[in-house]
């Protein structure tokens, strides 16, 4: 049982270190940051998706070995919790700074009136983001 949780959240919180260095990446090499957002908010898309497939895929493991009883564990209310800045991010966040960016058209965002909102709302994000990397990490260090 073990073994199948520890690989699934090793390439999760991986997955999301990697990200961090992938997007300091883009931003070093692309010319414009306009296209290295574009890149790198596709990237982040994608790796929605897997953070959230990667949790019900845990959440599975959980149930099947452990039934309702694992409700009373605090690893599934983080992995919970994760999942749940995912969707906030994915649905809420995500959504309002393309709206910004939009809206801010023909100028790119960060030239707009949007600049200020973009920037606290990008900087929620990142912060989130964080948040996530470092809760996967911590269950996968606590699940060795």
């Amino acid at each position: 049982m073990g073994y199948f949780l520890k690989l699934f959240l090793s390439i999760w919180a991986g997955s999301l270190w990697w990200m961090i260095i992938v997007a300091k990446v883009l931003f070093d090499k692309i010319p414009t940051t306009f296209l290295a957002g574009v890149v790198a908010d596709q990237l982040f898309h994608y790796l929605s998706y897997f953070s959230l497939g990667m949790s019900v895929l845990i959440f599975f493991h959980l149930f099947k070995y452990h039934g309702l009883s694992v409700v009373k564990s605090s690893q599934f209310w983080l992995i919970l919790f994760v999942a749940m800045i995912v969707l906030i991010n994915f649905f809420g966040i995500q959504p309002t700074l393309e709206a910004m960016k939009i809206n801010a058209q023909p100028k790119e965002v960060m030239e707009s009136i949007f600049a200020d909102r973009f920037a606290m709302w990008h900087g929620i994000s990142s912060i989130s983001f964080l948040i996530q990397t470092i809760l996967v990490t911590a269950l996968m260090l606590r699940w060795r």
